[in-house]
């Protein structure tokens, strides 16, 4: 089992080397040596403690939408009829589930859950709408939203 370092572990070259992972995680232990000032064995020892307390969780590699076929991202918004344990999980898990819900946010507030979603077009939307979402019992409400442009899209967490 990992034990999650905190914010106050991490260190001024331990948020440098997130940083520029963040930014290119396929960067060359060498060059993020470079970058940092130190030289590549302790520089990798450092990732791979980052890497093993769970701080940095995985690599991944982020795609056009548009090249991939998944043009339409949408918003949802969703009320459940009841806000229960076996609710909660139950809406959750059908989430997980699901390729083009990218992310899915328990809230607190006027909705129960935030949805991001990624379709080919309107129609695969609305198929996952009514088949999928209003299928799901304890859904009392959607409401959706288009969205038209992204205005800005990063997945780097400020380290500041």
């Amino acid at each position: 089992m990992r034990s999650i370092m905190s914010q106050n572990d991490l260190d001024a070259i331990d948020r440098q080397i997130l940083g520029i992972l963040q930014r290119d995680a396929r960067i060359p232990n060498t060059e993020l040596a470079d970058e940092i000032g130190l030289t590549p064995a302790p520089t990798l020892r450092r990732v791979r403690r980052l890497e093993e307390e769970g701080v940095i969780q995985r690599y991944v590699a982020l795609l056009d939408p548009k090249t991939v076929g998944r043009e339409l991202m949408v918003i949802v918004r969703v009320t459940l009829d009841k806000q229960t344990k076996a609710g909660f999980e139950e809406f959750a898990k059908k989430m997980q589930d699901r390729p083009e819900v990218l992310e899915c946010f328990l809230c607190l507030g006027d909705i129960d859950y935030l949805l991001k979603v990624s379709v080919p077009d309107l129609d695969a939307y609305q198929h996952f709408l009514v088949n999928t979402l209003a299928a799901i019992p304890g859904v009392r409400n959607t409401a959706s939203t288009i969205v038209v442009k992204q205005e800005k899209y990063t997945t780097s967490l400020p380290l500041e």
